[in-house]
């Protein structure tokens, strides 16, 4: 499940052609690609919490659907788990981290408790609080997750992860003209869904402001049907 790289950067530069604002090179294209990627990543964990108190406050609506199931499902693309290491109650966040859902023992039989750099010192002085295997606790702090008790050895990190950066690679360039090659591309990583809002967050980033996404959807119908014809 991936939104097309090539055929957002063909959407954009028809945008763009018949806005008479120029051309956006695909290295410019990449760069602003994984701007906006980003900001739309991180704009479902705002829309997610908002919806969530919506929700708490005016129950779910089941007629309409619930908002606040629809957006994890967009942030659950990134979901991940991982089995790591721990050496003397430390190992390093995964490169690709952004946020944190939960820490739990190999076996999944205890979760690991986040606590404050505070409490954690506190309780690890302590005979009364100090964790155990059965309560283990940790805190993060500077890329590196900290647990006690440090004879847990492995633990399971359940976490969200950051989008790849998206990639239209190409050959060509210079005097001749910009051919994409899917080796080496990568296409972008938000839900399906996101696909209006990233094609208008880029020409955002341009500089160009639709204020109507019908725009936007007639330019994907005909560039949808311009890489079926070549494909066929």
């Amino acid at each position: 499940m991936a939104i097309n790289v090539n055929k957002v950067y063909r959407v954009v530069l028809s945008i763009l052609n018949k806005e008479q604002r120029g051309y956006l090179t695909p290295d410019q294209f990449n760069r602003l690609g994984r701007q906006a990627q980003l900001d739309l990543f991180e704009k479902s964990f705002y829309d997610y919490n908002r919806q969530l108190t919506k929700r708490n406050i005016q129950g779910v609506n089941s007629e309409y659907g619930d908002i606040a199931d629809n957006i994890e499902e967009k942030i659950d693309l990134f979901a991940e788990s991982s089995i790591v290491a721990v050496t003397a109650g430390k190992f390093s966040a995964p490169n690709n981290l952004y946020r944190t859902v939960q820490l739990a023992t190999i076996d999944r039989s205890a979760e690991i408790e986040k606590v404050k750099k505070s409490d954690y010192t506190y309780m690890s002085s302590s005979k009364l609080t100090a964790p155990s295997e059965d309560f283990p606790v940790y805190y993060f702090d500077k890329e590196v997750f900290n647990i006690l008790p440090n004879t847990i050895t492995g633990c399971v990190i359940d976490y969200i992860r950051t989008p790849e950066d998206p990639i239209w690679n190409y050959t060509g360039g210079g005097a001749s003209a910009y051919v994409f090659t899917e080796s080496g591309s990568q296409n972008f990583e938000l839900h399906p869904s996101e696909e209006t809002n990233l094609v208008l967050k880029i020409l955002a980033l341009t500089g160009v402001v639709i204020k109507d996404p019908t725009v936007v959807q007639i330019a994907q119908q005909q560039e949808t049907n311009n890489i079926t014809l070549q494909n066929s």
